[in-house]
């Protein structure tokens, strides 16, 4: 049996759109849950203007929110209090050998 706690670690969890306010981060994810963190555990990003907090892209196949304005990227994994691997799996990211590669 799946408790609640392991079946949302294991749907997809990607970001799909940010917002940025003067207090919070808040990023939507695919599956429309939201995640909303105190901007203040963000320096970079607390510090920067609106403009630049404005002008974000997510990255890393949405996994990643990057601001290339302030030069400062945060992934997701870390929002939500995973590792990147869970998140990875989650998300149906496969791990490849490079070994196993044909060159």
């Amino acid at each position: 049996m799946t408790t609640s706690i392991e079946a949302r670690l294991t749907r997809p969890a990607l970001a799909a759109d940010v917002r940025v306010s003067d207090t919070r981060l808040t990023v939507v994810l695919t599956d429309d849950r939201e995640v909303s963190i105190p901007l203040r555990e963000f320096q970079e990003l607390q510090a920067a203007t609106p403009g630049q907090r404005a002008n974000w892209t997510i990255t890393a196949l949405g996994t990643a929110i990057y601001w290339p304005d302030i030069d400062e990227e945060f992934g997701l994994a870390g929002m939500l209090g995973i590792s990147e691997s869970a998140l990875e799996e989650a998300a149906g990211f496969e791990a490849v050998d490079l070994d196993d590669l044909d060159r």
